[in-house]
């Protein structure tokens, strides 16, 4: 077998060319929000995260000894290197399906932003990239055995409050996939597959959004080495942010803005009430 199944990703050009082959629909240019109107901020979304063992060797990601290359031929874990996640295939398989001894560890909770890495991305990509949060399977009391081969998974809605052009980014190692989702089911994604080096990967063609809020679906995974995702946004062609926490709303947490006839009523009663209170103060 080839020695870039043997070795690690960064030294192996075969893979490294597999893996830019990256998957971009941007769908129409004009997406109507899934749930339209103004909301209240939110205070973040819903996160997953799983380690796999270094070890695990039942990888359905295909490759093709003849030509060196993923993505044809049979599964990796036939031969020898063919450890570990691989590939897009992996990474639902390890949250819809996965198979006996495949997790190792595991957390999930709320987070306030999309930005997590582990320790080897800070220490070489932090200063080019920017800094990221440990991914909390590697924080205190860890019990995974490794920071190499792990998933992610973040899912709930991404609130517009202006309409205009945006674009949704992620920053990667090694691979993911993006769904934004609008009104009658309709989605635009991208994903990138396999296994690549940083790098943030946008839509095509930039989309125009209107208020309201957009359902979203983000995987991920790291195989070895360096390991990264994060959400960002651009507006109007502008640089690359972080999505907010404000703009991250939990599926449980949808909160409408009161309308502004709303708003005067509930100063109306309130003026109404202190009024009737006043009059009734002895003299």
């Amino acid at each position: 077998m080839k020695n870039a199944i043997a070795v690690c990703r960064s030294s192996s050009l075969a893979l490294a060319l597999a893996g830019s082959l990256i998957s971009m629909h941007a769908g129409a240019t004009s997406l109507a929000p899934a749930i339209a109107g103004q909301f209240m901020p939110g205070s973040g979304v819903d996160a997953q995260f799983l380690k796999v063992p270094d070890s695990w060797k039942q990888s359905s990601v295909l490759y093709d000894p003849i030509t060196d290359q993923l993505g044809t031929g049979v599964p990796i874990s036939n031969f020898p290197g063919g450890t570990g996640l691989w590939g897009l295939p992996d990474w639902h398989t390890a949250f819809y399906a996965p198979t006996t001894g495949m997790i190792e560890a595991q957390w999930a909770a709320r987070v306030p932003e999309i930005a997590f890495g582990d320790q080897l991305y800070l220490d070489l990509y932090g200063a080019k990239w920017g800094t990221v949060a440990l991914a909390p399977l590697f924080g205190p009391g860890s019990s995974a055995s490794s920071q190499d081969n792990w998933a992610s998974r973040f899912s709930g809605y991404i609130r517009i409050a202006q309409a205009g052009t945006y674009n949704f980014g992620v920053l990667r190692d090694d691979g993911f996939f993006f769904k934004l989702g609008g009104a009658g089911g309709q989605v635009v994604s991208i994903e990138s597959d396999f296994l690549n080096p940083p790098d943030r990967i946008g839509f095509n063609d930039a989309l125009e959004l209107s208020p309201g809020l957009y359902s979203f679906e983000l995987g991920a995974y790291e195989r070895l080495e360096v390991g990264v995702v994060e959400l960002s946004w651009s507006r109007d062609k502008g640089d690359w942010s972080r999505l907010p926490t404000g703009h991250l709303v939990a599926v449980g947490d949808v909160m409408p803005v009161p309308e502004p006839g709303t708003w005067v009523m509930l100063l109306t009663g309130m003026v109404v009430v202190l009024t009737l209170a006043s009059r009734r103060r002895p003299v």
